[in-house]
């Protein structure tokens, strides 16, 4: 039996190699920190979870304390944690859920869309205690550093193909004014890209990684569900798919008393979409100039490639 987990961590917030069998990195945070798959003894693993940015201290054991225990069953299980107010060495361990499939498949993203629209659909009351900050700035931001910087955006833009952007530009200053996105601020992941969630074998949904959850525009959950890009989990996002999606989260929203309307909702979507997507690119294109990075330039470049077309398609539904 693995015991009391606690005494498998020092004080400072690392694993003790002399008390554990075995330990396997999964992947680093943008702090340099790794979550690991570690053993207690051979054959019994956990999930060792340190603070991986200082953005999101405390907040995953928060989430786990007051938002979901309320939800169905479909995060792991937190098996203990350091506790609140321990700064930078906080840590968490959880269940180990076993090898994860990331690859994105349209049922996979339904699946998360169904259980999206329902925590959505929940009084945002009912978490005071959250932030109203994520793990990036809000779209009213954005949209503001979009205008700051827009000789640098309408270049990335022309440079990538885009002939007329001046509509995006046109978007930003809507969104600075509170003329875009001035709708209910429900309970966000916050981070919902494809490595965020999984299908198991059984079939089972499982999301991952709540640190980021905040309040925030419905749509900054299905940005990142639909069009994000990310270096490690390259997708290849169609117009169909995007469609499916949306009218997937407007039908289940409609059955928890949402009143949107349809075109409405889709072209309000893609201008969020397209402003969250042109500041994307503006960061990778950042990264590509440094020396060196978190990721590999092989990988930022693909990932530039994605959220240009990902970009393409939300300009296009814009305009439809």
């Amino acid at each position: 039996m693995m015991g009391n987990l606690h005494e498998f961590v020092r004080a400072e917030g690392t694993l003790d190699d002399s008390k554990i069998w075995r330990r396997e990195p999964l992947y680093q945070g943008m702090n340099g920190r790794f979550v690991e798959r570690f053993y207690p003894v051979k054959g019994q693993s956990c999930i060792f979870k340190p603070v991986t940015n200082g953005e999101s201290i405390d907040r995953e054991v928060w989430v786990y304390r007051h938002v979901l225990p309320f939800f169905p069953p479909i995060y792991p299980q937190m098996l203990a944690t350091s506790g609140e107010g321990k700064g930078a060495a906080g840590w968490a361990i959880f269940e180990d859920l076993g090898p994860l499939g990331h690859a994105y498949r349209l049922g996979n993203a339904l699946k998360v869309t169904e259980r999206m629209a329902w925590w959505h659909s929940r009084p945002a009351a009912e978490w005071s205690g959250l932030s109203m900050q994520g793990p990036k700035p809000g779209i009213e931001i954005i949209a503001a550093e979009l205008l700051d910087r827009q000789n640098e955006a309408a270049a990335i833009l022309s440079e990538l193909g885009f002939e007329q952007p001046a509509g995006i530009f046109t978007e930003a200053r809507a969104a600075c004014e509170g003329e875009r996105f001035g709708g209910p601020r429900v309970l966000s992941h916050g981070d919902l890209h494809q490595g965020n969630y999984a299908i198991t074998d059984e079939g089972r949904l499982y999301i991952l990684d709540w640190e980021h959850a905040h309040l925030s525009s419905p749509f900054w959950d299905l940005f990142h569900l639909i069009d994000m890009s990310h270096p490690m989990f390259a997708k290849r996002m169609t117009a169909s798919d995007r469609e499916s999606i949306l009218g997937e989260y407007l039908g289940q929203a409609r059955l928890y008393g949402a009143g949107w309307e349809r075109r409405a909702f889709v072209r309000e979507y893609a201008s969020f979409a397209a402003l969250f997507g042109l500041w994307m690119l503006l960061l990778i294109q950042g990264d590509l100039g440094r020396e060196s990075g978190v990721w590999p330039r092989e990988r930022l470049l693909a990932q530039r490639e994605e959220a240009a077309a990902n970009l393409a398609g939300c300009l296009a539904l814009m305009g439809s």
